[in-house]
């Protein structure tokens, strides 16, 4: 059997993108008049499997 397509979870495993993640949550929340989070507090946001880098 042929595999048409593989699928990586990098995120926490290989990857550390909580810098990313936080970047973009903050984007996103400036654009609607809201203040920015530490990457901490996004950390929380997504619980601890970001935290284990």
């Amino acid at each position: 059997m042929k595999y048409q397509a593989v699928i990586f979870d990098l995120d926490g495993t290989l990857l550390d993108t909580l810098d990313d993640l936080t970047d973009s949550m903050n984007e996103i929340l400036r654009r609607y008049g809201r203040k920015g989070r530490t990457r901490e507090e996004a950390a929380a946001f997504w619980g601890t499997a970001v935290l284990c880098i």
